[in-house]
């Protein structure tokens, strides 16, 4: 039996869109495809939402948030800097693991809902890592100048990122026996900031 405008909810909608992003990747979301998940006419979705685009961007600014959240918590479970990093990049990885197709769409760079187009500032999640960074070399445990804590910054968010990036497109080999890329790539940043052991 088909739906009527009426007995949907914004929540049900964004749920399918997600549900579809999910199982069939973020190319497949239509209204069309929303529509048939949810037993409705394809003008109904437009009661609640102006256009596809519009349920991308809350669906970017949610993935935002709940990555941003997880990050401070990670980041809160320790006052060292370098412990604090270690868990903002675990906890980035597996966000990016565990939400694949979510990680995708905020990440879809080029099109008018890309990460940029929705968010006019510095996202929060970054800014975690920079305002860590940035602590970490105003107590001295990061042994660089504070004018280049903007580049340490990109420079392990692009490291993240692109590792991310090499683990969803299966260019990056599964790791032998006791390897791990984070824990590699932390220990590499550790000794470049100047970690004393």
């Amino acid at each position: 039996m088909r739906r009527g405008r009426g007995s949907l909810s914004r929540q049900e909608i964004l749920e399918a869109a997600l549900g579809i992003i999910q199982e069939e990747g973020p190319g497949k979301l239509s209204m069309r495809r929303i529509a048939a998940r949810l037993s409705c006419s394809v003008a109904s979705p437009y009661a609640h939402f102006e256009n596809q685009g519009e349920i991308i961007r809350i669906l970017i600014e949610r993935g935002e948030k709940e990555l941003t959240a997880e990050l401070k918590k990670a980041r809160d479970g320790s006052s060292d800097v370098y412990e604090q990093l270690r868990a903002i990049a675990t906890t980035y990885w597996s966000f990016a693991r565990d939400h694949r197709a979510l990680h995708q769409l905020m990440f879809n760079v080029g099109t008018e809902n890309d990460y940029r187009g929705v968010f006019t500032s510095l996202p929060t999640s970054y800014r975690v890592f920079l305002e860590t960074i940035r602590r970490g070399i105003q107590t001295g445990a990061i042994r660089h100048p504070r004018q280049e804590y903007r580049a340490i910054a990109r420079t392990m968010w692009g490291w993240m990122f692109g590792l991310i990036i090499l683990d969803m497109t299966g260019m990056l080999r599964a790791p032998r026996s006791g390897e791990d890329p984070i824990e590699e790539g932390i220990a590499l940043f550790e000794s470049m900031l100047g970690k004393t052991r």
